[in-house]
């Protein structure tokens, strides 16, 4: 897509299905301007599938993938972003090993099954990561994947666990993203040549308040709230090259185990839904509803998100309550160059109490303690200038200088930081224990080798942190290298 190839968009949700994978490099090999390694080597990646479904085919495959993941870590760590920079014990561990079992049964074109069991020796520092540690060690066994999808016409039926991302690139996301653990969850997406909708509907884990670390009512020393999280979109494509985005998401708390089915109608808007008289608790829902923009113009791709927490309309509620947003804008071009090449410049930004500006902890937009949203967390920005070089279609260069900022907020804050009164606060936002806004010049740079069988990532990056954790401090440096290969293997 950054080389100005728009037949290669797939969608805004991830993970994508590999049929539309095959469908986007061939509609691709029609457009001159997709031609080159990248497209050759994705062809060959994923090549058409042109095996007969007969009695003679094995319909049950197996995969596994072993991993090895090296980290140095220098005068601590400032990952995950929307955490405090903490000493290097708390980062991850020198030496960690991951291995993967994976097994598929193709139940015909219409019906996939998967489950994937995995086992990693030190989870330290690891955001994706939901089970307890295996007996007395540091490690975890668990599932990532599981589920069973299904295709009657134009809609797709999955449910099961995995993880999913709306919008944004990679992991990240505003608005729905995979920077924290798998989901449990049902999903239907219904695909038209220009109209998408996909829906989602998920568990996530339960909240348990008590009076030592929440403002609870008097007489009252423990609360349990279970909670799910709901989500539509419709994206709109008028020409190839333009893809529009609109959609909400419903966090829904319950102190029983039950929640409205009306969250369940992806065809209702949240918002009428939280008010309707016959609710239990109206107005309980923590609402965003999001816009989002893809566009490509020659060599140029451009993308811009907006994520609405809350939105003040009257004077009133202006002048006691500040708006939450979400804003991710990215601009890239492809340089003419003989290999793929290309530049781009992206700004991130979350508003001081967007995802945490809610009465408690149940309500605040997390998963196990980890961003439903964004790796920045509330009250952050970053603007970053990147390239990338691609010297064949498996071997990628990255390397990137951002320069990054983070006010007094954490997503993990408790109590929960009321907003009332915060109106005209400036921003990165600041408190009495947290006096200054912590800024920051990031460098990294990577070299990827993009194998199906034995994919090797190196990674570098440096900071320079002022203001370690909102605390009036001299610069600081800190660096983070980090190694890490596989080998994977799949039969038949």
């Amino acid at each position: 897509m950054r080389q100005g190839c728009a037949e290669a968009r797939v969608s805004q949700f991830r993970p994508y299905f590999v049929g539309d994978i095959r469908s986007a490099l061939k509609a691709a090999e029609s457009d001159s301007s997709c031609a080159g390694t990248l497209l050759t080597a994705l062809r060959a990646r994923f090549p058409e599938d042109t095996a007969p479904r007969d009695s003679t085919r094995s319909r049950l495959s197996f995969g596994a993938a072993a991993s090895l993941q090296a980290t140095g870590l220098k005068n601590g760590t400032f990952y995950p972003l929307w955490q405090d920079v903490r000493p290097t014990s708390e980062g991850e561990p020198p030496v960690v090993g991951i291995g993967r079992i994976r097994l598929t049964y193709d139940g015909g074109p219409h019906v996939l099954l998967v489950t994937e069991a995995f086992g990693e020796t030190d989870v330290r520092n690891d955001p994706h990561t939901r089970e307890s540690p295996f007996r007395s060690t540091s490690g975890v066994v668990g599932f990532q994947d599981a589920y069973i999808s299904a295709e009657v016409g134009k809609l797709i039926v999955s449910l099961g666990r995995a993880r999913e991302a709306w919008l944004g690139d990679g992991e990240e996301s505003l608005v729905l993203s995979a920077n924290g653990p798998a989901y449990d969850r049902l999903l239907l997406s219904l695909r038209f040549s220009r109209f998408e909708l996909r829906a989602f509907a998920a568990t996530i884990n339960d909240v348990v308040l008590d009076s030592a670390h929440d403002v609870l009512p008097a007489g009252v020393a423990q609360q349990r709230w279970h909670r799910f999280e709901f989500g539509h979109a419709l994206t709109f494509k008028p020409t190839k090259k333009i893809e529009l985005t609109l959609g909400e998401t419903a966090m829904v708390q319950r102190q029983g185990f039950t929640v409205d089915l009306a969250y369940l109608n992806p065809l209702m808007i949240y918002q009428t839904t939280q008010h309707d008289t016959s609710q239990n608790g109206a107005g309980d829902a923590n609402l965003t509803g999001f816009f989002a923009v893809r566009a490509t113009a020659g060599h140029a791709t451009f993308s811009g998100e907006w994520l609405i927490d809350d939105i003040q309309i009257d004077s009133k509620d202006r002048a006691n309550y500040p708006n939450q947003f979400g804003w991710n804008l990215e601009a890239a071009y492809a340089l003419p160059t003989p290999v793929p090449a290309s530049v781009g410049l992206q700004y991130r930004r979350v508003d001081a109490f967007t995802y945490i500006g809610q009465v408690d902890y149940s309500k605040v937009y997390a998963n196990f303690d980890q961003p439903l949203g964004s790796e920045l967390g509330p009250d952050a920005d970053m603007v970053r200038g990147y390239g990338e070089l691609w010297t064949s279609g498996r071997l990628r260069f990255v390397g990137g200088i951002s320069r990054w900022r983070h006010g007094a907020y954490r997503l993990n804050d408790r109590p929960t930081q009321n907003r009332l009164g915060h109106a005209n606060d400036p921003f990165p936002d600041t408190t009495a224990d947290r006096p200054d806004p912590q800024r920051a010049w990031l460098g990294d740079l990577s070299a990827e080798w993009l194998d199906g069988i034995i994919p090797i990532t190196a990674k570098v990056e440096l900071a320079r942190i002022t203001n370690v954790n909102n605390v009036p401090t001299p610069a600081r440096n800190f660096a983070r290298l980090q190694l890490t290969a596989s080998y994977r293997f799949r039969y038949p």
